[in-house]
């Protein structure tokens, strides 16, 4: 399961997190994953409490923010937010886009005791 190792990964970047700074443990943790990262968000969140258990995250809220896709156009030169899976400028529907956002998978932020 790729989303057990995501999860299991956060715990190792969250516990460097807490030795910085000389923490106890973590409450919650939010988390921002792309629309394109290829994680399955049910899978992931199944994983969490499994991945945390025994460290000092175990009894932490998982909070999770949808990060939207953003391409940027090389026609009309405009930012946008396609949906899934027709990722075209929104503005004059060119498909000429560089992708800015939507395929990150990273720690928002973390609420430490």
């Amino acid at each position: 399961m790729h989303e057990l190792s995501l999860a299991c990964s956060l715990v190792e970047e969250a516990e460097k997190v807490l030795d910085a700074e000389h923490a106890a443990r973590v409450t919650q943790v939010t988390v921002g994953i792309g629309k394109l990262s290829g994680i399955e968000l049910d899978a992931f969140e199944f994983a969490f409490p499994m991945a945390t258990k025994d460290t000092r995250l175990e009894s932490a809220e998982l909070v999770v923010q949808d990060l939207p896709i953003r391409v940027h156009c090389q026609e009309c030169k405009k930012e946008s937010n396609p949906d899934f899976p027709k990722c075209v400028c929104t503005f004059c529907g060119s498909d000429d886009i560089e992708l800015l956002g939507g395929r990150e998978f990273n720690i928002q932020s973390m609420e430490i005791e």
